[in-house]
């Protein structure tokens, strides 16, 4: 039987993000207000057009302040995509999921050992997951994770038997009637 999931996750915003966007604002503010000064102090009006540009260039790098995370189990494969803005996405990691040595609820205290950390989760510190595999190029990497109750049970499908986990969200909803 297949297994396919998607999973869309976007991240909180964190503190950084804000700092980081305050910036990108005043600087903005800044470059405007010294271009168009100097337009017309020196009587050179294709100075706004550096004004439009920096306009144009604030939106660019606040949008890329937005992200999200895409899960898409198929199989036997986990990949994991980071979306900036909306609009630029980027592959941050393939695990084959027959290689993963260890998974389950992420405490902050797992990972000893690997050579690589793929920090993929909502930021809010709920509800991650972590899991620990071999990984063709980076060697043993933690992934860690804020998957949906669907995409942990594809999941625990895929994983060897030796490292699934028995898995209880709860008594199922009843039905309305």
């Amino acid at each position: 039987m297949d297994h396919y999931n998607e999973q869309l996750v976007t991240k909180k915003t964190e503190t950084k993000d804000i700092i980081l966007r305050v910036l990108i604002i005043a600087a903005t503010v800044v470059i405007i207000g010294i271009t168009v000064f100097g337009a017309f102090l020196f009587r050179f009006l294709p100075l706004i057009v550096i004004s439009a540009g920096a306009c144009y260039l604030a939106y660019l790098l606040l949008m890329g302040t937005f992200v999200e995370y895409e899960y898409i189990v198929t199989n036997n494969d986990l990949d994991i995509d980071k979306i900036s803005g909306r609009r630029k996405r980027k592959r941050l990691v393939t695990v084959k999921l027959g290689s993963v040595s260890e998974w389950g609820e992420y405490q902050g205290t797992e990972g000893n050992g690997v050579s690589a950390t793929v920090m993929a989760s909502d930021a809010t510190g709920y509800g991650a997951w972590y899991l620990i595999a071999e990984h063709s190029k980076l060697g043993k990497i933690m992934v860690i994770f804020t998957p949906s109750e669907e995409t942990v049970t594809n999941i625990n499908f895929s994983v060897p038997y030796a490292v699934r986990k028995k898995l209880d969200f709860g008594e199922e909803k009843e039905e309305e009637e």
